[in-house]
């Protein structure tokens, strides 16, 4: 039997503070799974590593999905970009509102996936916002190659709302084509 897809969303730094109301990656990710019945897999940031390995060890999963929010969408670049060169075929990597990392760097490489990087640019900015440009915590723009990005949306949004730059951004199209295309493939396309 056919491996299935997979959709995996990485959070942010705070994402981990789900106890202080934050978590919203984690929040997205599993009322997306519960409402799609689809494979979702909910990572915290800093955790490459171990998506590598369970990836490798799974097998290939099409579609493969990558969603990643603030410091996650460096890691979810870096993810593609580590899985492709593995051998895995990575549909759609979306990037949103990346934040830089505290003294760190950028990751490298490129990817074949579609890119579609979403960034907030709010009129009234809130503490999320705020927390973007906390040196030496976080910085933007976050050092990622967004130019080589085949779709980069500039949202009125504050940076925690990842519902709505998912749903105006066109990132939940992108999932939902994907796993369209491989419905009518012929493939299986559930869990």
């Amino acid at each position: 039997m056919a491996a299935t897809g997979l959709d995996i969303f990485i959070g942010g730094g705070g994402d981990d503070l789900a106890w202080l109301g934050l978590g919203v990656v984690r929040a997205y990710a599993a009322g997306y799974a519960a409402e799609t019945g689809r494979p979702a897999l909910y990572s915290a940031n800093g955790r490459v590593g171990r998506l590598i390995r369970r990836l490798r060890r799974q097998g290939p999963r099409v579609p493969l999905n990558i969603v990643g929010h603030s410091w996650g969408a460096l890691d979810a670049f870096q993810l593609a970009v580590r899985a492709e060169r593995a051998g895995v075929t990575v549909h759609n990597l979306i990037t949103l509102d990346p934040v830089g990392w505290p003294f760190g760097r950028a990751p490298k490489g490129e990817v074949s996936a579609f890119w579609l990087n979403v960034a907030c640019a709010p009129s009234r900015p809130d503490d999320s916002d705020r927390l973007t440009q906390l040196p030496p915590w976080s910085r933007k723009p976050s050092g990622l190659p967004v130019g080589l990005a085949e779709a980069c949306v500039e949202l009125d949004l504050n940076h925690w709302n990842v519902e709505a730059m998912m749903r105006l951004g066109g990132a939940r199209e992108r999932l939902e084509a994907s796993w369209a295309a491989r419905r009518f493939s012929g493939l299986p396309a559930g869990p």
